[in-house]
């Protein structure tokens, strides 16, 4: 699947307000009675411009062991699934078909026996696929003549170039034959076989022996370049990416693959299964996805020297990630899509295992603090169970509970269980299970029987119920009696809305001055409600207090403490959760005295991610000393992992925050992102003198960054500008192959937010050019386009964005439905207004009311004396 890090953008298409619609269904694994167990594909290029291919795939069908007894009709029947093929033949002894052009009903004229086999060959061309086979564009690799073709199947994409039935709990061997002009390299899941020429032609053979789920089947074929990595255990590790792409680039995103795949088959307690480990890194792909022995990135990944001080440890965790999939997802498959987390949470938690091993406690603690906030952002939309089987879309269920939100539920396993009970209860699972499909039920099995625990209720409460705990604590210190105090409730149960109220152990400690540890634990069971002490030596006072101090428990905190015990904490805590939540409640006080205090502490605060937090934190109070503080923070910061996260918390219109800007923007060799943002937050600030460097900027082809980076920054800069100028030179630059394909999203953002600010005529101009991309090449931009027409409540165009519906495939429906019913729904006098907002206007017309009966009461007052 996308790894969550490229899809934090959302793959889900889950609404803003709900995890479902009203229609939405159960949904189930197909009966496998007759099942495919066999693909013999054999796929053939003329060229890669014509966007065309001709296919012939062999099924080799096998039923299962009680199909005797199952009903005549499941004995005898299948249904493949299959979009838009052109002039299908169906060839096979005893069959007929038919074909509604989604799907390929198979029929035979004598049901299977048990165990018995049977083979059909389906012959097919496929011209122009909406998804599935991707082809590149003409504005990809701009001054370049590369060409490619690639698949990209998640979740149910297979179906756009493949016959076949595109679920995950079918599984098939494969052999392969792609036959294409010679000059292009050919590549597939499994072990290579050998190669043939004729006419001009080559054909590369290939060859899987694991059983392998359609949506991780996989093959590519263009002007490639190859770099060789050696081998681990004998199998061969290579990367590869278009032609003009530089091989140090692509090396230096992929070169730990070889440590990883050896830290990973000891980790899982399972050797490294496949025979080659390929990595592809091209245009096309959507974030990276883990098919079987042949992994695909979008090529954004293979990274130059300056986008690797932002990107590296996260292209690392990609890497990690997908590499994870190998035993999570790909040697143990899911049966059906309820069950992703069993895949796409342990991939999650890898990444975090990885950095745990190979880097520091604290960057461990730092990756799942921001799991835990991305997770918790989403539940701010909507919360729903980790498992549930009623979606609108299977990609419904890649979203932020599935990633982070399971991740947590695994390390918070780990912790219940110890280091020992729980590693080997993985490797147990994942050797039981491989080359199978699993469900949650497998995964808890192999735990119990590991530790002796019952986790039913741990199950019961963290995956098969909602949302997590929010806890609120209230500290107190009795100095007479020496005594601690901390007052704990669970402020998120809803039992009407499925929120239960959790069980669970929480530590809790105090240091005193000198660094000794005084501790308790307090446990939730039944009670929402309850209290914890921790009695100190005579003489002893309370200097820091850390609440789940080794971050084994996934929840959120209202913190009440004396600002003392804050301060402290902020400055001695020795982990960063415990130093983010002081900060977080010194910033909340709002007091000019906390404020003076966080200004003095984060200038000596040595771990970067804290410093992000306290910007956000900053940008949320928004007092003229909170910005103060914000501006230094965004002008003093020098680390490249921290500036452009720091800088996005800084899109407030203030003159403080202008001026760092500026200073920032002076800096040399600033890295990509951290540029692109320090220009994006200048052109927040709505400033007329500003205008003539964005623009300078936005023309500098030599302010380009690698993949567009700075250039999308100066356009969304200019888009926030507001000015009619630099409206109207957006709008000049939409058409294709006058931005860097990478900036054209940010482009058609930038679009919308100027013409908010512009007449209607200009405003028109813009959406009617918007209309326009919604049939651009460029998949990106055509779903930007939609968002921000939406964003422009253009009700006139929804006619236009249902037609681009002819672009997408099925499992991409819900979103689009998703965005019309918002249109449908939008106020057509500007913005919809928050409940705050229309409170706070309420607030201000009574007291304004007030003020005009006061005034009426004094003139008639002043009347009545002026009479006698």
């Amino acid at each position: 699947m996308p790894h969550l890090c490229c899809n934090r953008n959302g793959q889900s298409s889950a609404g803003p307000t709900g995890f479902v619609s009203s229609s939405a269904v159960n949904h189930y694994a197909p009966h496998l009675v007759i099942e495919p167990v066999h693909l013999d594909i054999s796929v053939h290029f003329k060229d890669l411009s014509s966007k065309s291919v001709q296919v012939k795939v062999t099924h080799t069908f096998r039923s299962s062991n009680s199909s005797s007894i199952a009903p005549l009709k499941e004995r005898s029947q299948i249904v493949l699934n299959g979009v838009a093929f052109e002039n299908l033949q169906v060839q096979g002894k005893g069959v007929s078909h038919s074909y509604d052009g989604k799907e390929i009903k198979l029929y035979w004229d004598s049901p299977f026996e048990s165990q018995s086999e049977r083979t059909v060959t389906l012959e097919y061309g496929v011209d122009h696929p909406v998804s599935g086979l991707l082809f590149d564009r003409r504005d990809w690799l701009p001054g370049t003549t590369d060409e490619w073709a690639i698949t990209d199947h998640e979740t149910e994409k297979a179906r756009y170039w493949l016959a076949t039935v595109d679920f995950p709990t079918v599984r098939t061997t494969l052999t392969w034959h792609i036959t294409a002009p010679e000059r292009f390299t050919s590549m597939a899941n499994g072990a290579f076989v050998g190669e043939d020429m004729k006419d001009g032609f080559k054909t590369t053979h290939w060859k899987l022996d694991h059983r392998c789920p359609s949506y991780l089947t996989c093959f590519a074929v263009g002007d490639l370049i190859e770099v060789d990595d050696g081998e681990v255990d004998g199998k061969p590790i290579k990367y590869f990416a278009a032609k003009s792409r530089k091989e140090d680039d692509v090396r230096r995103g992929f070169n730990e693959t070889p440590s990883m795949i050896k830290w990973l088959q000891k980790k899982v307690g399972c050797p490294f299964p496949w025979p080659k480990y390929y990595q592809i890194a091209l245009p096309s792909i959507l974030g990276a996805m883990e098919n079987i022995s042949l992994v695909t990135w979008v090529d954004t990944f293979a990274i130059d020297e300056t986008n690797a001080l932002e990107r590296k440890q996260l292209t690392d965790c990609v890497n990690i990630h997908e590499m994870a999939h190998t035993y999570f997802g790909d040697l143990l498959v899911i049966r059906h899509f309820e069950h992703a987390w069993l895949k796409e949470s342990w991939a999650t938690y890898i990444e975090s295992c990885w950095l745990q091993d190979h880097h520091s406690e604290d960057v461990f603690r730092n990756e799942m603090i921001e799991n835990a906030y991305s997770y918790f952002d989403e539940c701010d939309r909507y919360m729903r169970p980790i498992v549930t089987r009623k979606y609108d879309s299977s990609w419904d269920i890649f979203d932020m509970h599935t990633y982070p939100g399971g991740a947590w539920r695994i390390h918070m396993l780990r912790c219940l269980l110890g280091e020992d009970a729980f590693w080997t209860g993985v490797k147990e699972y994942v050797n039981k299970f491989a080359q199978k499909t699993v469900q949650t039920s497998d995964f808890q099995a192999a735990l119990e029987e590991a530790s002796g625990l019952n986790l039913t209720r741990f199950f019961d409460e963290w995956i098969y119920s909602k949302g997590y705990p929010k806890i609120k604590a209230d500290y107190s210190f009795d100095k007479q009696a020496n005594l601690v105090k901390i007052s704990l409730s669970q402020t998120q149960v809803d039992k009407k809305n499925g929120v239960p109220l959790f069980a669970l152990p929480l530590e809790i400690e105090v240091a005193d001055e000198k660094g000794n540890v005084f501790s308790t634990v307090a446990e939730f069971d039944r009670e929402n409600k309850i209290v914890a002490f921790i009695p100190l030596p005579k003489d002893v006072s309370p200097h820091v207090l850390r609440i789940d101090p080794d971050g084994k428990v996934l929840f959120t905190l209202e913190l009440n403490a004396d600002e003392d015990i804050l301060e402290n904490t902020a400055k001695s805590a020795k982990d960063i959760m415990s130093r983010i939540h002081a900060y977080y409640e010194l910033v909340k006080t709002g007091t000019r005295a906390s404020l003076k205090t966080v200004r003095r502490l984060i200038k000596e605060e040595p771990f970067y991610s804290v410093r992000i937090h306290v910007s956000d934190a900053l940008s949320k109070l928004k007092t003229p000393f909170a910005l103060e503080i914000l501006a230094e923070l965004f002008a003093d910061e020098q680390d490249p992992k921290a500036m452009y996260s720091v800088f996005d918390n800084c899109f407030i219109a203030d003159k403080n925050i202008r001026e760092a800007a500026l200073k920032v923007l002076k800096r040399d060799n600033l890295p990509y992102r951290a540029h692109a943002s320090a220009l994006a937050v200048l052109g927040y600030q709505h400033n007329e003198q500003d205008l003539p460097y964005l623009l300078e900027v936005a023309k500098d082809e030599s302010k380009i960054g690698q993949f567009g980076l700075i250039r999308a920054g100066a356009l969304k800069a200019l888009g926030y500008h507001r000015s009619e100028e630099s409206f109207k030179y957006l709008i000049s630059r939409a058409d294709i192959g006058l931005e860097n394909p990478r900036s054209r999203q940010a482009l058609v953002k930038a679009i919308k937010e100027s013409a908010q600010w512009q007449e209607d005529r200009y405003k028109r101009m813009a959406i009617d050019k918007l209309v326009e991309l919604l049939r651009d090449d460029n998949a990106y931009v055509r779903k930007q386009s939609v968002a921000e027409l939406v964003n422009l409540k253009a009700k006139n165009s929804y006619d236009d964005i249902d037609a681009s519906r002819a672009l997408i495939a099925k499992d991409d429906y819900p979103w689009l439905d998703r965005k019309l019913k918002s249109l449908q729904e939008s106020s057509s006098g500007g913005e919809k207004v928050g409940h705050e907002t229309i409170e706070k206007l309420e607030e201000r017309i009574k007291k304004l009311e007030s003020k005009l009966l006061d005034i009426a009461a004094k003139e008639e007052a002043a009347k009545a004396k002026k009479q006698d």
